[in-house]
């Protein structure tokens, strides 16, 4: 165990998705050993993700606008929705360049629509 500081960042990288204790070691000395440009350069980044990335009003995708590009881009068919889990399936469907509707993000939330259909789930986007 190391202390202060260090071990704060160890603590604090574990707790992201996938990179358990060792990795956030890993990853924790390696921010020790870059210039303390490349650190200010990181701390921006997560400061304007922050303070300036949101979810988009219409389908709950992420975007630093009120909408996403995808919902302001006039030639997607609104008639399409895709409903995926979270944001980056969006990406993953969008890498295919074969899909283009709109979407709905759940956002880990689990929603039935009723036998009638999806226009009457209350989405903003069915």
């Amino acid at each position: 165990m190391f202390e202060g500081p260090v071990q704060d960042l160890i603590d604090e990288l574990g707790k992201l998705p996938g990179i358990g204790p060792k990795s956030a070691q890993r990853i924790a000395f390696y921010l020790l050993s870059v210039e303390p440009a490349d650190i200010d350069r990181l701390t921006a980044v997560l400061t304007k993700v922050r303070d300036g990335v949101r979810f988009c009003a219409v389908c709950g995708n992420v975007s630093d606008d009120e909408r996403c590009r995808i919902c302001a881009d006039p030639r997607r068919d609104a008639s399409l929705v895709c409903v995926v889990e979270e944001p980056k399936d969006v990406q993953a469907v969008e890498r295919t360049r074969e899909f283009r509707g709109r979407y709905h993000v759940l956002g880990g939330r689990s929603i039935r629509c009723p036998a009638s259909g999806p226009s009457s789930c209350g989405s903003a986007s069915c």
